[in-house]
């Protein structure tokens, strides 16, 4: 006689139990509910039903995050708990999600009616770096004369009183304009009341200092000495990218601006980062257009680098708020003519602020950041040829299409260059 196969109830062993996951519930259920009563498939349904509605609500609940996710982005270029910052008042105006809602004007004086007061990009919008466009220079003195005041918001490394002196040079009237901002005052500011850093400056600038309005970067600020070796830098300076320990007797030159090789900054910075040196860059521009046509880089391009590698960099300048905000304190003081009036009009969300810019990146997403109208230019500066060239025609959808592409937000109105 064959012996019996062992049992759980010859054994005495309780059969083993291995929890199941949702989906090999369900799949369970299905191959019992062909072999046991529906009395006895009640508690398998609940759990069929329990488990499938948590699924859905899981995956529509990863939508919802998504979109939300997605609309943030749109809006602002970046999550916004990335641009509210303590030290200034950020006000988020509404995105603008289709290329009809563009305004398209053949010119500045289209625009003048809707706002108060504007902001002016430098290099692209007013001038090619060696002249100025053509009625750049008259459509600046026709909206003085209009009642809408003027300030120059510029990515210059140089103090804005260096950059004041160049305007005539170049065309323009310095009275025509409430005021002049600049990266390189504002980082100036911020050495001459800092103290957190240090006092051992690792200058990266350009070989012909006083051509470039560095010559008198460092006046008020005696306090401070230039190095020739990271070991005994306290951090680093970034105004250019042609020189190397700018304003000792280490100083060398490369070609970077041409090239934008990183190979030729790679050591300096590694050692860098190894002492836990930061950086602060006085200009963010990454590329710019010179006179003859070919794109230059620039100290922003440095600083993203230094960042890869893992560096701290400190910005001055466009998109960061606090440009955007101290051009909005001189258009107010302008406006109200003392310091206190000034005060409350910086508070007053009707006081109607449009900035015109050439750079997506810098001009439109650091506008509409801090609650600003962009204008953007489409035939003149940066994005010219992406734009089809100077002599294309300027649409909504081609300026959509190059928003998207660099994952900026809209701006309210786009012209071809900057005219009356």
């Amino acid at each position: 006689m064959e012996p019996s196969r062992p049992t759980s109830s010859t054994t005495g062993l309780q059969p083993l139990r291995v929890p199941l996951s949702p989906k090999q519930g369900i799949f369970q259920i299905q191959r019992r509910s062909r072999m046991e009563k529906p009395s006895a498939l009640m508690p398998a349904a609940c759990f069929s039903f329990i488990a499938s509605c948590t699924m859905r609500f899981r995956r529509l609940q990863k939508r919802q995050l998504s979109r939300i996710g997605r609309f943030n982005m749109f809006a602002t270029g970046e999550p916004r708990r990335r641009l509210l910052r303590p030290e200034t008042r950020i006000a988020h105006a509404p995105a603008l999600q289709k290329s009809d809602d563009i305004w398209l004007c053949s010119g500045v004086s289209e625009l003048l009616d809707s706002y108060d007061a504007f902001t002016l990009d430098q290099y692209g919008v007013l001038h090619n770096g060696r002249e100025a466009y053509p009625g750049a220079a008259e459509c600046v003195a026709r909206m003085k004369a209009a009642g809408k005041p003027c300030v120059i918001l510029s990515n210059y490394a140089g103090r804005a009183e260096r950059q004041k002196e160049k305007l005539p040079d170049i065309g323009f009237d310095p009275d025509d304009l409430a005021g002049v901002v600049t990266s390189g005052e504002l980082a100036h500011r911020y050495l001459s009341k800092q103290g957190k850093l240090g006092t051992r400056v690792l200058w990266i600038a350009w070989s012909e200092r006083e051509k470039r309005g560095l010559g008198d970067f460092f006046e008020g600020l005696e306090d401070y000495t230039l190095v020739s070796n990271v070991e005994d830098a306290d951090f680093i300076l970034v105004s250019g990218v042609e020189s190397r320990f700018a304003g000792t007797e280490a100083e060398e030159a490369c070609d970077y601006e041409r090239t934008g090789e990183h190979r030729l900054y790679r050591p300096l910075f590694r050692a860098a980062i190894q002492r836990m040196l930061p950086m602060i860059c006085a200009n963010p521009d990454l590329r710019v257009i010179r006179p003859s046509g070919w794109r230059a880089y620039l100290g922003g391009s440095l600083a993203a680098y230094y960042e890869r590698l893992g560096g701290q960099v400190i910005y001055f300048g466009k998109p960061h708020s606090s440009a955007f905000e101290e051009a909005r304190r001189q258009l107010c003081l302008a406006v109200a003519g003392d310091e206190d009036a000034a005060l409350e009009l910086e508070l007053d969300e009707d006081f109607r602020i449009c900035h015109v810019g050439d750079s997506l990146q810098h001009d439109v997403r650091g506008a509409r950041s801090v609650g600003f109208a962009a204008a953007f230019v489409g035939r003149t500066g940066l994005h010219a040829d992406d734009m089809g060239g100077q002599d294309a025609p300027l649409t909504k959808e081609g300026v959509r299409d190059l928003c998207l592409e660099h994952k900026v937000p809209l701006p309210q109105a786009a012209l071809p260059r900057f005219q009356w």
